[in-house]
Parts: C-alpha cells; sequence; structure tokens
C-alpha cells in the first residue's frame, strides 16, 4: 500500500514534483515520500514502484495523455511501435532502464529536453515527423537511432553521449543541430542523409567519428568542433557524400590528431579548409572540381569569411604542402598555383605590373604553367626574329686598304636587317648562347641581342621549372 500524506485530502493533493512538471501528474494521487518530499506515482524516484507506475502509464497512453515531463520510469519503457498522435512530452524524464521506442512515430513532435537514459536508447526506424528536441538530453549507454527519420528539425544541442551512437543511415530531412554535443565514445552517421543544414559546431568527438556513405546536400559545419581521434568522409564512384549545393566548414576545429582526418573518393573544394592545418589530412582519390579563384574568392565572401584572399592563400599552400609530402606532384602545382593567383587578385584585381611577381604569372604561371612558359617562349623568340628584319647587323668585317674599302664600310656603319627565315634560326642561336654571326651593326641590334640573350634563357628556364613541378619537387 502506498504511504499516506502528511497532510490534506488525497483529491487535493499535488506532487512534489517541480511546478512546470504538474502537468503530466494532474489528477494523480499521492504514492510515496522521498526524502521528506511527497510524490505520485510517476515521479517518485524508485524502482519498486514497477507494478503501479505500468498502470499510471497504460491509463495515460488510452487517454491520448503524452506528458511524461519530468517521469521517473523504474523498468524498460516499452513504446517500440508506438503511435504518438499528439506531442509527446518527455523533458527531464528519467529512463532507469532501457528506452524502446524502435518504429514508433512521433506524429506531432517531441520534447526529450534534458531527458536522462541511464541504460540503452533505442530509436531504430523511428519515424519524428515534427520538430523533435533532444537538447541537453543524457545517454549514458549505447544509442541508437538507425534508420530513423527526421522529418523537420531535429534539436540535440548540448546532448551527451557516454557510449556509442548510432545515426546509421537516419534521414534528416530539416536541420540537424548538434552544437555542442558531446560524444564520449564513437559516433557512427553512416549512410546518414542530411537534406539541409548539418551543424556539429562546437561538438566535441572524443572517439570516432565515422561519416562514411553519408550524404550532405547543404552545409555541413564542424567549426571550432573537437575531433580528438579517427574522422572519416568516404563515398565511392557511385554515391558522393558532398552534392554540388554542400559545403563543408572545418574553421576553428581542434584536431588532435590531424593524421587521421581522411578524405576518401569525394568532391571537395579548396575553400573549405580556410582557418583550419589541413597539411596532414589524408586525402585519397579526392576531386578537387575546377572552380576558378574568383569563384572560390566569391564563395568565401557569401559565407561572410573575413579576409577572404589572405585566407585562401594559406588554405591553398597548406593543402599543397599535403599534395607534396603525398607525391601527388601535379595537384600540389595547382594550389601553388591558387595560392600566388589569391594572392595577386588582392590588389588592383591582379593588375599590378610593378610587382616582379606579376610578371612571373605572366611569363609561366608562377613557374605552374607549362603551355603558357611554351607560348611565351615561342612568342619571345618570334619577335625577337621579327626585329632582326628591322635591325641592321654587318655583312663582314672590313680589311682597310684603299679609300673605296673605308667607303664602303661607313655605308654599313647603318648595317643591313636579316632576311626573316635566317631571323628566326639567328633569333634560337642568340637563346642559346651560340654567338652567331653576323653581329650586330647598330645600337638598337645590338640592344634586341642582348634582350634576348637575358630574356630567352630566364623564359626556356621557366618553362624547365613548370615540366618538372608537374612530376616531381
Amino acid at each position: 500500500m502506498p504511504d499516506s500524506p502528511t497532510s490534506g485530502a488525497e483529491s487535493d493533493f499535488v506532487c512534489d514534483c517541480e511546478e512546470w512538471m504538474h502537468s503530466a501528474c494532474k489528477g494523480e494521487p499521492f504514492y510515496k515520500e522521498h526524502k521528506g518530499k511527497h510524490y505520485c506515482v510517476l515521479h517518485y524516484p524508485g524502482k519498486e514502484k514497477g507494478a503501479d507506475f505500468e498502470k499510471a502509464l497504460q491509463r495515460k497512453l488510452e487517454n491520448e495523455d503524452f506528458a511524461f515531463g519530468g517521469v521517473w520510469f523504474p523498468d524498460v519503457a516499452s513504446f517500440g511501435g508506438f503511435d504518438f498522435t499528439a506531442v509527446a512530452y518527455f523533458n527531464h524524464a528519467t529512463f532507469s532502464a532501457d528506452a524502446h521506442f524502435r518504429s514508433a512515430t512521433f506524429s506531432a513532435g517531441a520534447d526529450f529536453h534534458a531527458a536522462c537514459f541511464s541504460a540503452k536508447a533505442d530509436f531504430s526506424h523511428s519515424s519524428f515527423n515534427a520538430t523533435v528536441d533532444f537538447s541537453a538530453a543524457t545517454f549514458r549507454a549505447e544509442t541508437e537511432f538507425h534508420f530513423a527519420k527526421f522529418s523537420t528539425l531535429a534539436y540535440f544541442i548540448n546532448a551527451t553521449f557516454n557510449a556509442v551512437a548510432y545515426f546509421v543511415n537516419a534521414t534528416f530531412s530539416a536541420e540537424a543541430d548538434f552544437l555542442s554535443a558531446v560524444f564520449s565514445a564513437a559516433a557512427f552517421f553512416n549512410g546518414a542523409t542530411f537534406s539541409t543544414e548539418a551543424s556539429f559546431r562546437f561538438a566535441t568527438f572524443s572517439a570516432d567519428a565515422d561519416f562514411r556513405s553519408a550524404t550532405f546536400s547543404a552545409e555541413a559545419d564542424f567549426g571550432s568542433a573537437t575531433l580528438a581521434d579517427h574522422v572519416r568522409f568516404a563515398g565511392d564512384e557511385k554515391h558522393q557524400v558532398f552534392t554540388d549545393t554542400s559545403r563543408l566548414d572545418l574553421q576553428f576545429a581542434r584536431l588532435e590528431k590531424p593524421d587521421r582526418v581522411s578524405f576518401h573518393t569525394l568532391s571537395l573544394r579548396p575553400h573549405w579548409f580556410v582557418n583550419i592545418d589541413a597539411r596532414k589530412f589524408d586525402f585519397t582519390n579526392v576531386n578537387w572540381g575546377r572552380l576558378s579563384i574568383n569563384e572560390e574568392i566569391s564563395r568565401l565572401e557569401k559565407n561572410n569569411i573575413s579576409s577572404p584572399y589572405p585566407l585562401l592563400t594559406i588554405a591553398c599552400r597548406n593543402l599543397a604542402v599535403n599534395a607534396e609530402e603525398n607525391h601527388r606532384y601535379e595537384e600540389a602545382s595547382k594550389f601553388r598555383y591558387m595560392a600566388m593567383e589569391a594572392r595577386r587578385l588582392e590588389s588592383w584585381r591582379g593588375l599590378v605590373p610593378w610587382r616582379l611577381s606579376w610578371w612571373y604569372w605572366l611569363a609561366s604561371g608562377y613557374g605552374e604553367r607549362i603551355l603558357r612558359a611554351f607560348v611565351v617562349l615561342l612568342g619571345i623568340w618570334f619577335v625577337a626574329g621579327l626585329l632582326y628584319t628591322s635591325v641592321g647587323f654587318a655583312r663582314w668585317e672590313p680589311k682597310l686598304a684603299s679609300e673605296s674599302d673605308v667607303a664602303i664600310a661607313r655605308r654599313d656603319d647603318v648595317g643591313t636587317p636579316l632576311k626573316f627565315s635566317r631571323a628566326l634560326t639567328y633569333s634560337v642561336a642568340v637563346m642559346t648562347f651560340q654567338k652567331p654571326e653576323p653581329r650586330p651593326a647598330t645600337t638598337v641590334a645590338q640592344t634586341v641581342v642582348l634582350l634576348e640573350t637575358i630574356i630567352g634563357p630566364v623564359q626556356a628556364a621557366l618553362l624547365a621549372l613548370a615540366i618538372r613541378r608537374k612530376f616531381m619537387r
């Protein structure tokens, strides 16, 4: 028999639980005293109430009364396959044993704010057709959300997972917010689908975080998150983790073991790695797309990233180091070029001919563009050859013996231009330090030869550098 209340008639009994919990036990009689307080059977914190609690629970379910705020569940809570036709309030509820919600349907929303799951929590195949709130909830044992469907907002803000958390193949059709959530054990999001924003800002992953075969159709925000161990993003030839509308944000994330952050068979974008050091990340079979520097900068500006040019420069340099250290030389060349381009475009839209770097870009794409370096080299050869058809060259070295010879030599002071075919051959000889004949006879001709002697070999060296960087350090 339940203990008698210390005062008042049973019909006037008010449970000593928190005032906001009274909606869950309205009309419930006094059950027992605990630490000087008088509780109804729903809020009494003791396992001995099992049979009496079950009767009260069934009565509420039959009346479609789903207010369980602060309720203390003494035994296994079995709601498998149950259809909650109204809002289900389990806020601050305590589940002292397993909580089974497998295949349950929450048609009007669910509130599990600050709920405590002391044993296994099973929400596999459950359907949340309205907003669900697990913020500040504590999961002390294994948690399963296999194949769960979240049709609207899902809040896990400040939730704590003390054991393995499974969100395998879960579907989030609206925003999924794991802000400041704590995963003390492994977290599996394999095959999960995030149709809109997925926020893991300030979340803590103390063990493995597995997002293999997951799908992010919008922003995947891991800004300022703590990632202590393996973090895996992996797709395959038929499945893309990040789509054309996706965005990955790792800004200011704390990476305790950056060499355990891996990206396998994915499409990524360089600007996703600003404000994070990606030098030790594992990139395998990654497609970096064909976005131009201007598009990369535009994406950063659209996302309100301050100082986009220098930040993209640093990000690309880090990616270049990563690629080079892993012998992906062609990829490293691409990132080095992007880093230099971002720096050039920061001022005057890149039109800065007073800087040596601008000429370096123009001549060879910073020593990274083979075709450009080759075309410029051909241009130097052709232009020099063209100029040789307009400047004077000495036809012979006179040996003055008579007045007629002197007169001929003086007339030769202005020199004679070369024919075009001969001029092109002469140009090649000048660039290769052959000191060809005839010698330039005028100051202009000498100047052209001198410039080609300097510029031609330098450009050839830039071409050789560009070729080398595509294949080796």
